[in-house]
């Protein structure tokens, strides 16, 4: 029994590799096969690839709608009118970035709940997560320098919040998010900084693709980085 056992857990370790290696010119870093389904972490550079257009979706379907329509209630309810507004030169959608193994990657995951994207429309910031996009009131926007720009936004999950765009990287549309926000159900403010890049120059960048056939499977153990000194040392140069 132990034999077997053994064996089964030996089988079980030769279809899985977590080393990264190349086959046919494409580096893996995870392919994992079972009889249920057949599991891929890859980076795809074909800048044509279907999972670029799949990071960059913003077309609604029925739920999208319903979550976007009760963000606009919030705004209504509260006064909060939409104005239109100008952005200057600023790019006008955003898909966020990954660190792994030290290398910046455009992100396609294995389950979207957690993807996040912006983009912006004449009158709102759209935040799009796992439930849907939400109207982000623009209170104010500002361009500080070419690089730098500052929107302050209110939403039915932020009751303050003031979003800084600074690109760090033109040619590659590269961008550091310092969001600091105080949410609905929270007291003291929270600030945040990420890696987001412009959709239309998105395709400069490595995309990284998690797949799988059939089962949700776990994302890659990203770069733990302190995307603050990014920001902060790029202001100073």
């Amino acid at each position: 029994m132990l034999r077997t056992a053994t064996a089964i857990f030996f089988l079980f370790l030769c279809q899985m590799n977590y080393a990264q290696f190349r086959m046919n010119d494409t580096l893996f870093f995870l392919r994992e096969k079972s009889p249920e389904y057949f599991h891929q972490i890859f980076v795809d550079t074909n800048p044509s690839s279907s999972y670029f257009n799949l990071v960059a979706r913003f077309e609604f379907n029925e739920f999208n709608q319903e979550t976007y329509q009760r963000s606009l209630n919030y705004l209504k309810a509260n006064r909060l009118s939409l104005k239109k507004q100008s952005y200057a030169d600023m790019p006008m959608a955003w898909t966020q970035l990954q660190t792994y193994k030290g290398k910046l990657y455009v992100n396609s995951p294995a389950d979207f709940y957690f993807h996040y994207k912006v983009k912006m429309t004449d009158s709102v910031l759209m935040d799009w997560g796992g439930e849907g996009p939400e109207a982000q009131y623009i209170q104010s926007f500002q361009k500080l320098d070419a690089f730098t720009y500052v929107l302050v936004l209110r939403s039915e999950s932020y009751t303050k919040r003031k979003l800084t765009i600074r690109i760090i990287d033109q040619e590659k549309g590269i961008a550091i998010f310092r969001d600091k926000r105080t949410a609905a159900w929270a007291k003291n403010e929270s600030i945040y900084y990420y890696p987001m890049v412009d959709i239309r120059k998105m395709r400069r960048t490595p995309l990284l693709v998690n797949t799988c056939d059939y089962q949700k499977r776990p994302e890659l153990d990203f770069d733990q980085v302190d995307y603050r000194v990014m920001f902060d040392t790029f202001r100073k140069q």
